[in-house]
């Protein structure tokens, strides 16, 4: 590990150089579009003022630059090498299996693709194990960002449940721009005349390189390198925060299991198969599993007995400076019950500039009151569950197939010119 240690700071210089990158900043602005997106979605259905994307941004930025860091050591530590991977191939079978369906746009469909191709026809020319291990690791790297920051700025929804009724939930989106170190090997005939070579221990790499060919050592390079990881989901029957820590823990579990096998596949190579497989078909488990654990389970943001339920909480809203949390329960104002919006908006028509609220908080509903500081005339600043039968609301369809849209529209105009 002492060895490692000395890689350090040259990993992370090359990661700082990457901050000055025109690549880099490009790919930013593009996750803060994204923000921008979701915050313009947000202030459209629930007619609110839209929310500024700078903080939303910069945070994802900031927590992107920490998992680089850890995502830079962990494929040095494996001894992942860029030029095995057939980066080209990769992302030119992502795009293409994102006309099919846009979340086939993920190194794990790709990857499995590409690998049952090599098995299969033995093109293109590439490494499974070395591939494979690169998907494990980017997976791995995106469970710890889900795990840490996938419940910020979860954007609220109403959204059609599969029994018809229309409840509250989460859209959880988040986009991660990656600054990378990479490593590439090749065979140097005199490593004699290099400077500042680092002695790896013998152990190193977990994963060989298969397709150098020459005489002479293996040399690896640090490359840096820009990426950008994303993550979709949604919140149904729980917060976002429990949401996400349980898809945190399952992908952390399917990219330990796929990078075991990768490592496997290295020293075995017949069982290449496994990871092959496994990518993919794991990968598409998670999601299967995980949207049905939503979409058919008990929802959880749904108008209570009495009270109202709180689905979100303004940015700095009265509500929100005053400790009310999403999935609190409002009961009263000024003394009064309150069982619905209606309601309150109307008692805060005669209200001063500070009023009393009731409301149980948490998942043990503990009671608790507080003097909520409105100002003058202002809202608390909430949006609520919504009723089982709200006009305005979400319907979860899966991922969208772009081939399909272009199908239907041709099919369409088929149609059309056909009437008589």
């Amino acid at each position: 590990m002492a060895t490692f240690l000395k890689l350090v700071p040259l990993m992370v210089t090359s990661i700082i150089s990457l901050l000055t990158s025109p690549l880099f900043w490009m790919i930013v602005i593009l996750v803060g579009f994204q923000y921008k997106r979701m915050a313009r979605n947000k202030s459209y259905q629930f007619n609110l003022p839209e929310e500024p994307v700078w903080r939303p941004t910069l945070i994802a930025a900031l927590f992107g630059l920490g998992g680089g860091i850890i995502g830079s050591f962990l494929m040095i530590l494996v001894g992942v090498s860029v030029l095995e991977v057939g980066v080209n191939y990769l992302w030119l079978t992502a795009i293409a299996l994102m006309f099919i369906q846009q979340r086939f746009l993920c190194f794990a469909y790709a990857g499995g693709v590409l690998s049952l191709s090599k098995l299969i026809f033995g093109v293109p020319e590439l490494s499974i194990p070395q591939l494979m291990a690169l998907v494990a690791i980017l997976h791995m790297v995106e469970s710890l960002l889900i795990l840490f920051s996938g419940h910020l700025g979860a954007v609220p929804a109403y959204i059609r449940a599969h029994d018809g009724r229309v409840v509250g939930g989460y859209n959880l989106q988040k986009f991660w721009p990656l600054p990378l170190v990479a490593l590439a090997a090749w065979i140097y005939p005199n490593t004699e005349a290099l400077q500042g070579a680092v002695q790896m221990p013998d152990w190193w790499p977990l994963i060989k390189p298969e397709l150098l060919k020459g005489s002479g050592e293996t040399v690896y390079m640090m490359m840096p390198v820009v990426a950008a990881l994303g993550y979709g989901d949604i919140a149904l029957t729980a917060l976002p925060k429990d949401k996400t820590y349980r898809s945190a823990l399952e992908l952390a579990g399917y990219s330990l299991i796929l990078l075991t096998l990768a490592i496997t596949a290295s020293y075995y190579p017949a069982l290449a198969f496994l990871p092959a497989l496994f990518g993919p078909f794991g990968h598409e488990f998670l999601i299967y599993t995980g949207q049905k654990r939503e979409l058919r389970g008990k929802p959880a943001f749904v108008p209570p007995e009495r009270g109202i339920m709180i689905l979100d909480t303004l940015q700095d809203s009265p509500l929100k400076k005053a400790g009310v949390k999403p999935g609190d329960i409002l009961l009263s104002l000024n003394g009064i019950p309150v069982n619905s919006e209606y309601q309150v908006e109307t008692l805060l028509l005669d209200a001063g500039k500070v009023v009393e609220i009731e409301y149980l908080s948490g998942k043990r509903r503990s009671f608790r009151r507080a003097l909520v500081n409105r100002g003058f005339g202002k809202p608390l600043g909430f949006i609520p569950v919504p009723n089982w039968y709200e006009h305005s609301y979400m319907e979860v369809t899966g991922s969208v197939s772009f081939l399909k849209g272009l199908w239907q529209r041709l099919i369409n105009r088929i149609s059309y010119k056909k009437r008589p």
